[in-house]
């Protein structure tokens, strides 16, 4: 049995301030650990959102340098379209300032019989 000097210093008040403050202690520690866990959660986090952030930036400068590209393919081919139509507009004008002057098509393809490059256009 323990002595009666230990069991009167267990119950004294000093004895239980000495036992709140190794069970705070010890709390305090569990709470430390933790507070450490969560801050490197926190950090891995902040790198992954960082991470993501640069990701989605990259692509879209990938996507807006598609969209100055085909912009600029649009423009090459609305120029090609538009000189196309040019050149449509300008052999219509041609062909019809060369019509021919004969009256019936029996001429023109006798005409054409007699002297062919003459007529090869």
């Amino acid at each position: 049995m323990k002595s009666k000097a230990e069991l009167k210093r267990r119950n004294t008040i000093e004895y239980a301030i000495e036992m709140e403050l190794e069970c705070a202690k010890v709390r305090v520690s569990e709470l430390i650990e933790k507070l450490f866990a969560h801050q490197d959660t926190i950090s891995i986090l902040k790198q992954q959102k960082d991470a993501q952030i640069k990701l989605y930036k990259i692509r879209e400068d990938k996507d807006i340098e598609k969209v100055i590209d085909l912009d600029n393919k649009v423009k090459v081919l609305d120029n090609i379209v538009y000189k196309t139509g040019q050149s449509v507009q300008t052999m219509n004008m041609l062909n019809n300032k060369c019509r021919t002057s004969f009256a019936k098509p029996e001429y023109l393809k006798k005409a054409k019989q007699a002297n062919p490059r003459l007529y090869d256009i």
